[in-house]
């Protein structure tokens, strides 16, 4: 990252939010073969995971709340 760069800027950061926000994965901003781009699929592909999965800590409440 560069100085005065947040973490929001980062390749993995704006790849979650364009998964989030509905965006394909051809919307990759990042040119073919950089580490950037890889770091963004990575982590449009985790956030559809999750989406899939429900929310991991919602099932760990729930099943500490019936003990």
């Amino acid at each position: 990252m560069t100085e005065g760069a947040t973490a929001s800027d980062s390749p993995f950061i704006q790849g979650r939010n364009a998964r989030v926000y509905g965006k394909t994965r051809d919307s990759c901003p990042y040119p073919e073969g950089s580490e950037e781009r890889t770091a963004w699929l990575q982590a449009w592909e985790e956030a559809g995971t999750d989406d899939q999965g429900g929310n991991t800590a919602e099932i760990e409440k729930g099943s500490a709340d019936t003990v």
